[in-house]
């Protein structure tokens, strides 16, 4: 017998063979001395592939993909986001605050220019004192005009003209007034304070800049409670609603494991991601927990139980009725299934494996009860 014969009549050992070990082969079968032919033969192990069992490709039944696609990156913001602005446009002429420092309600955080709301300010102090001694002439000249129209002294005529005037003048001291406390407000406009005690999250522009009214400058995060912001897909949305707990781990503390609850899902989806944004409020969260953090937020099923999908392909075609290869001591039993819903190409499990086995996905074609396989 050739060594290629006694190569290929070894029971546990599967060959593969490219053109060039094929002719290896046939240079050992021809008439080679016998010390060249066991030199080549130490050579072996370089050019062939011999392991015990059939190679296999497996999954552990509860460590699929679909148990991943409920795990869910975020970083970690606060409870409350406040993007501030100015309520008057105006060149910035102060910036009291940077990213990091914490402020309270009320605090001072940047100015703009105030000169022109200053002199609005002040002329509208002018027309208030004018309106104020019109009122003063005219409430005067109504008493004594009403003494006299007592007396007949004078005629309806002039009483009613003179009544107008005192109602005109009375017009005019609230108008004053009015504009008054809005040039007042304008000029308060000009510096933007912090609505609530928290940290600044980020400052937007620069002493120097101008900005219009409105336009957010800095962000205060109000950290006493912290949320983590995920995103859902389409296929996701309707399965996670608010109110569902998860448990949230860390990226820079890995033994750290927080509980958490899904605060809020965005009724329409984000335009530039095309994703539904959602809110997790972290349960007791410690103080080690910053905003900015990366985190992940894992669900358990949201249907309450743990559904076993496997690739169509583990299916056995060796049975008539359904049923996969598990492995077991790398050997491999034929083990009957019930099967559920049939997806684009998964299987529903619904008896027969438990969490824990391991399935042949795929080489099934060729298996035989107890055969030993390569994982």
């Amino acid at each position: 017998m050739g060594i290629a014969d006694s190569l290929y009549s070894q029971p546990k050992y599967i060959i593969h063979l490219n053109d060039n070990q094929q002719m290896f082969i046939k240079i050992l079968s021809g008439g080679i001395h016998e010390k060249v032919r066991g030199h080549l033969c130490r050579c072996m192990g370089r050019l062939f592939s011999c392991t015990d069992g059939v190679l296999v490709k497996t999954m552990v039944v509860g460590e699929t993909a679909k148990a991943e696609s409920r795990k869910f990156s975020g970083t970690v913001h606060g409870y409350f986001e406040s993007p501030l602005a100015f309520q008057v446009g105006g060149r910035i002429t102060r910036r009291l605050v940077s990213s990091g420092d914490r402020v309270t309600a009320g605090q001072v955080l940047m100015t703009v220019d105030s000169k022109d709301a200053s002199e609005q300010a002040a002329a509208a102090a002018g027309a208030l004192n004018a309106a104020e001694a019109q009122y003063r002439l005219a409430s005067s000249t109504m008493a004594r005009y009403e003494k006299l129209h007592e007396l007949q002294a004078i005629s309806d005529l002039a009483m009613d003209q003179t009544k107008n005037q005192y109602e005109l003048a009375s017009a005019q001291l609230s108008q004053a007034q009015a504009a008054l406390a809005r040039a007042e407000n304008n000029l308060g406009f000009t510096s933007l304070t912090a609505d609530r005690d928290g940290v600044v999250g980020s400052t937007l522009y620069e002493v120097g800049q101008v900005v219009g009214a409105g336009t957010p400058v800095v962000l205060i995060v109000d950290d006493t409670k912290k949320d983590i912001h995920i995103s859902f897909t389409e296929k996701q949305y309707g399965k996670y609603s608010v109110g569902l707990p998860c448990t949230v781990t860390f990226w820079a503390f890995p033994d750290l494991q927080l509980k958490g609850t899904v605060r809020e899902v965005a009724a329409a989806p984000n335009t530039s991601t095309g994703t539904y944004d959602a809110k997790v409020t972290l349960i007791d969260a410690p103080s080690d927990v910053v905003v900015g953090m990366t985190a992940e937020v894992s669900f358990d099923d949201p249907q309450g139980n743990e559904q076993i999908m496997v690739p169509l392909s583990a299916m056995a075609a060796q049975s008539e009725q359904p049923a996969v290869w598990i492995v077991r001591d790398h050997k491999v039993y034929l083990q009957k299934v019930e099967t559920g819903q049939y997806g684009n190409d998964t299987v529903e499990i619904v008896s027969g494996l438990q969490k824990g086995d391991r399935v042949v996905t795929a080489g099934v074609q060729k298996l035989h009860e107890g055969e030993e396989v390569r994982l």
